[in-house]
C-alpha cells in the first residue's frame, strides 16, 4: 500500500460488536465474549464504548451516528459480514475502519495485514496507521474481496448455503458441477476485449476471497484496478483442486490463468452466467464491475 496519512487514531474510537460471529456449517467457530473484546479496548486504551448489535439494522446506526459525530475510527469486532456493513457506512468519511477479527475466515483483515489475535488487532488500532483503500461496485452492491462470474460463482452461492447449515446444498453444489458447461463469454476491459469460454473468471479487488481463497495473490487493494484472473484452460475437476490448493491463505502459481489488470470489467455471456460480489449474489449476466479508488480509510500495521 502507499504511504500512510495519518499515524493512530487520534480520537474517539467506537467498536461494533456482533456477539453471533464466526460459525460454519452452523457451527460455532468463536467464543470470544464481549467481556474479552472490553477487556482488549482498555488493555491498548481504546476507550469503552462499545455496541453491541443484535441486527444489521442496528450496527449500520451505530456507525453512521458515530461518523456523522466524527469519530476517528469505528472497529468491527465481528466476522466478513459485520465488517462489510460497517465499511459500507464509512465510505468517503473522515472515520476509519479498524477490524477485530472475530469471524472463521476473516478476508478483510487478512488482506490488510491484521493480526487474528484479539489482542494483536486491538493494538493494531491503537498505534497503526491509516491508509485509504479501493472498494468495488457492482449492480448496486458494494464488495471488499471481489466478483465472480461462472462455476466459481454457482458453486460458491451453494457454499455459503453449506455454511449456513443447509447441507442439502451440497447435492446442488455437486448437481451444478456434473452440468456445467463453460458458454462463451466477452469480457469488456479498460484496453482490450476478450472473446473466451472459460471456466470461471474472478474480478479481485484484494488477494484473497470466499474461504481464503487467493485467487489473485498480486492483487492490490490501493492501485485502482482490478486484478481479472481468467480460468480458461481448466477441466472442472481442475478448477476445484485448484480452489483447494489456494485455499484459507495457501498460495499456489497455477500456469493456466491469465491475469489483467482494469478498473472497470463488463461481462456478457452467449446465456446468462452466475456472478457474485463477496457473498451477495447477482444474479446473472450481463454485469459491471467498477473500482471506486481510495473510497474507504482503513487503520492497518505500521509499516
Amino acid at each position: 500500500m502507499g504511504e500512510p496519512i495519518v499515524t493512530g487514531p487520534r480520537g474517539r474510537i467506537r467498536v461494533i460488536f456482533n456477539p453471533n460471529a464466526g460459525s460454519k456449517g452452523g457451527i460455532s467457530t468463536n467464543d470470544t465474549s464481549e467481556e474479552a473484546v472490553r477487556a482488549a479496548m482498555a488493555a491498548h486504551g481504546l476507550g469503552d464504548e462499545l455496541v453491541a448489535t443484535d441486527s444489521e439494522e442496528e450496527a449500520v446506526a451505530a456507525t453512521r451516528e458515530a461518523a456523522d459525530r466524527g469519530y476517528a475510527v469505528v472497529a468491527a469486532a465481528g466476522g466478513d459480514g459485520t465488517v462489510g456493513t460497517v465499511a459500507c457506512q464509512l465510505l468517503g468519511r473522515e472515520t476509519a475502519l479498524g477490524v477485530l477479527p472475530l469471524g472463521s475466515v476473516m478476508n478483510v483483515a487478512r488482506m490488510l495485514g491484521v493480526p487474528r489475535e484479539l489482542d494483536g488487532a486491538a493494538a493494531v488500532i491503537a498505534g497503526g496507521a491509516v491508509r485509504a483503500i479501493d472498494v468495488g461496485e457492482a449492480k448496486g452492491t458494494l464488495f471488499f474481496e471481489g466478483g465472480s462470474v461462472g462455476l466459481n460463482a454457482a458453486v460458491f452461492r451453494e457454499a455459503q448455503r453449506v455454511d449456513a447449515g443447509h447441507y442439502a446444498a451440497l447435492f446442488a453444489a455437486l448437481g451444478t458441477l456434473i452440468r456445467y458447461r463453460p458458454p462463451r463469454m466477452v469480457i469488456h476491459l479498460d484496453d482490450r476485449v476478450l472473446t473466451t469460454r472459460a471456466l470461471a473468471v474472478a474480478v479481485a479487488n484484494g488477494p484473497y476471497t470466499g474461504l481464503g481463497f487467493a485467487v489473485a495473490p498480486d492483487a492490490r487493494l490501493d492501485d485502482g484496478l482490478f486484478d481479472v484472473v481468467v480460468f480458461s484452460r481448466f477441466s472442472r475437476t481442475e478448477l476445484l483442486r485448484h480452489f483447494a490448493a489456494i485455499a484459507f491463505g495457501r498460495r499456489r502459481y497455477s500456469p493456466k490463468t491469465a491475469t489483467y489488470r482494469s478498473a472497470r470489467v463488463r461481462i456478457v455471456g452467449v446465456h446468462p452466467l452466475p456472478c457474485r460480489a463477496d457473498a451477495h449474489d447477482l444474479g446473472t449476466t450481463p454485469v459491471e464491475y467498477a473500482v471506486r479508488p481510495a473510497a474507504l480509510r482503513v487503520v492497518v500495521p505500521q509499516a
